[in-house]
């Protein structure tokens, strides 16, 4: 029984040890090797092979471990050594079979294999043992733990495209992602790429994090099977043509490093499997081909984005005559509007001072909604809901308005004035301003009246 507390010390003070044990029966088998050329002892099953290696016997699968139990504080583990027949040994206390599981190398990972078996969610002992994988010489047991306990982020994710890993922990906060495992998957990808080893984990760790760039980068290297698996799985479109050019690029220098000769042949079989030409075509790839190139060797693949291209253009050709036609319709539209007249009664009251319009002496205007108000009416209730600028904007019209019928007065008496018919226009301008101001809408029937209302 090992309190949980010091599980984790009691398996590595017994790596430590066994290292140790190894090292002194190397030592001592060396000895006995110049003496007597014979190899054996130590507690350890070794044996001398033909190139003169040593090759000691593990008994990793003799090994079983169940029957968890817990108390409080404590955990308890049965480690059972299996025998010839396949059936626990139990209480049988032969030294060889006790001793031979002692010296197996792999006996701390199954060890800890069976505590998270058993509901372990300390993130120490993940990461010991993460330690103890990688150090193996297989990677097998080091992915199919990692395909266990590292989560698989939702595609719809944006893939960090750089900024490290902590940028990437931190889009997937954002996308209330994060991974919730005892797994500290930083620390297992900083111990696995020190090892210099087992790459495919380390394309797994950067998937976990949604590095999907730098997991192809690191799949290139070892299984370029394996890249075009994770460009295939991209759902950004700007993020699948980087892959797959990265992964055109390396094709190509593949095959350059063969001598040159299935380069065409390596980024055309990148072509084909892209996905088609919206995601990569022939002239994305052409800077990665050799000048030797002959057309010949990817004429079908030219005539296709050819072909590409002509539908393209009948499809822009369309998009271009519906266009046209939107636009003849607006035009249309705008000059009827232009031309649109309504009636009016010759009793039509101002709908603010209930006055005749047709009687006074000033502007009037006549809404869609059948309502006629005078100008001044019309500015009185409108211009206090108007912004500080368009208020503003008002007042300087308005001034400038009475400047310029103060010079069409003096022109009217024969008093020299300079442009005319200049002034005629900017009256005009300015006075289509200011309707578009104070009249853009009915007053009673607009925005006005509908914020008005609590």
């Amino acid at each position: 029984i090992i309190c949980k507390k010091k599980l984790l010390p009691a398996i590595m003070h017994y790596e430590r040890k066994r290292v140790e044990m190894r090292e002194a029966a190397t030592a001592g088998l060396l000895e006995r090797e110049v003496n007597t050329g014979t190899v054996g002892g130590g507690g350890a099953s070794a044996r001398r092979t033909k190139d003169g290696s040593n090759a000691t016997a593990t008994h990793l699968d003799k090994v079983r471990i169940e029957k968890c139990r817990t108390f409080g504080d404590e955990v308890e583990v049965l480690i059972d050594q299996l025998g010839a027949s396949g059936h626990a040994t139990g209480g049988n206390k032969d030294p060889r079979n006790v001793s031979s599981f002692i010296d197996d190398e792999n006996a701390s990972v199954k060890y800890l294999e069976g505590v998270i078996t058993q509901g372990c969610q300390s993130s120490a002992v993940f990461n010991y043992l993460i330690s103890l994988y990688a150090a193996m010489d297989d990677e097998v047991p080091l992915f199919k733990f990692l395909s266990k306990h590292v989560p698989t982020l939702a595609s719809t994710i944006p893939s960090a495209k750089e900024g490290g890993i902590g940028a990437a922990i931190l889009k997937q906060k954002e996308f209330g992602s994060t991974p919730q495992s005892p797994l500290d998957m930083s620390y297992a990808l900083r111990v696995i790429l020190r090892t210099g080893r087992h790459f495919r984990s380390a394309v797994k760790l950067y998937m976990g994090f949604g590095m999907r760039q730098q997991a192809v980068e690191l799949a290139l290297k070892v299984d370029p099977a394996l890249a075009r698996e994770l460009a295939k799985e991209s759902v950004g479109s700007d993020e699948k043509k980087r892959l797959w050019l990265m992964i055109a690029r390396n094709a190509a220098s593949d095959g350059d490093n063969r001598g040159g000769k299935d380069i065409v042949a390596n980024v055309v079989s990148v072509l084909r499997e892209c996905g088609g030409p919206d995601v990569l075509s022939i002239e994305d790839v052409l800077p990665f081909l050799p000048d030797f190139a002959q057309i010949d060797q990817f004429k079908d693949e030219i005539c296709g984005a050819l072909t590409s291209y002509s539908s393209k253009i009948d499809q822009y050709l369309k998009e271009m005559n519906d266009c046209d036609q939107i636009c003849d319709t607006l035009r249309d539209g705008i000059n009827r509007l232009g031309n649109h007249g309504f009636q009016m009664k010759a009793d039509a009251r101002c709908a603010f001072t209930k006055k005749t319009v047709l009687k006074e002496d000033e502007p009037f205007y006549v809404f869609p909604s059948g309502y006629v108000a005078l100008e001044s009416a019309l500015k009185k209730e409108v211009v206090p809901h108007l912004n500080e600028k368009q208020r503003d904007r008002v007042k300087n019209i308005e001034a400038e308005l009475s400047n310029l019928r103060t010079k069409m007065n003096s022109l009217s008496k024969g008093q020299v004035v300079a442009s005319p018919d200049d002034s005629d226009l900017r009256m005009e301008d300015l006075q289509a301003e200011l309707d578009g101001l104070i009249a853009a809408e009915c007053p009673l029937t607009g925005s006005i009246m509908v914020d008005a209302i609590n």
